[in-house]
């Protein structure tokens, strides 16, 4: 059988389940499910790296494969996923549904930038790397959720103001800014407030 099938890829194909579902509810009108499974595809995604890194002996291939294996599983998750939420929130806007577009041509740009980009450095360096060139997709999971929460205050603007946070995500993708890969700490802190974020919506919006 092609591919790897054990703990170490267990929670990345549960993230994706979690990502198609977060589509399916929001193509169904079911807007804040939709939003619950983009969180919860966040904190399987904050987690698989994770266990995969356990595995004692773990194959160069193997790891390999589970790079591939992330950023395709990203791409659906925290590219398609958060784009036809926005389609769904500009509620018939035209301009604001093309306009979503933008994000999906970022996401899946900056991932197959970065493929390419640790494919390289893997060659040169055997350390886990420090620092990503520009905004990885996998923030989208927490940044519009919270946006989402904001949803009664801001009334009638917020899908303008939701669709403006997707550019500013979407250009920050594609920019030069080195952004620290989160570890120890500050991946216990986004899993917070994360946590936090989903705790809300389902208090709040379900």
């Amino acid at each position: 059988m092609i591919g790897i099938l054990d703990y170490t890829t267990l929670f990345t194909f549960i993230g994706t389940i979690c990502g198609m579902m977060s589509m399916f509810f929001s193509l169904t009108g079911n807007i804040s499910y939709g939003v619950l499974m983009l969180i919860i595809a966040g904190l399987f995604d904050a987690m698989d790296g994770l266990v995969a890194r356990s595995k004692k002996n773990r194959t160069e291939f193997e790891s390999e494969y589970g790079v591939q294996l992330d950023s395709l599983s990203d791409a659906i998750c925290f590219g398609a996923a958060p784009t036809v939420l926005a389609i769904k929130i500009a509620n018939g806007n035209i301009v604001l549904q093309i306009i979503s577009f933008i994000y999906l041509y970022t996401a899946i740009s900056r991932l197959a930038w970065f493929n390419v980009e640790e494919t390289r450095r893997r060659k040169k360096e055997k350390t886990v790397r420090r620092y990503y060139t520009g905004l990885p997709v996998t923030p989208s999971s927490i940044i519009f959720p919270t946006i989402y929460l904001l949803k009664d205050v801001l009334n009638n603007s917020f899908p303008y103001v939701y669709i403006g946070v997707l550019l500013l995500v979407a250009g920050l993708q594609l920019s030069k800014l080195q952004i620290p890969h989160l570890k120890g700490k500050g991946l216990i802190i986004c899993t917070i407030y994360g946590t936090t974020i989903l705790t809300l919506l389902i208090l709040f919006h379900l």
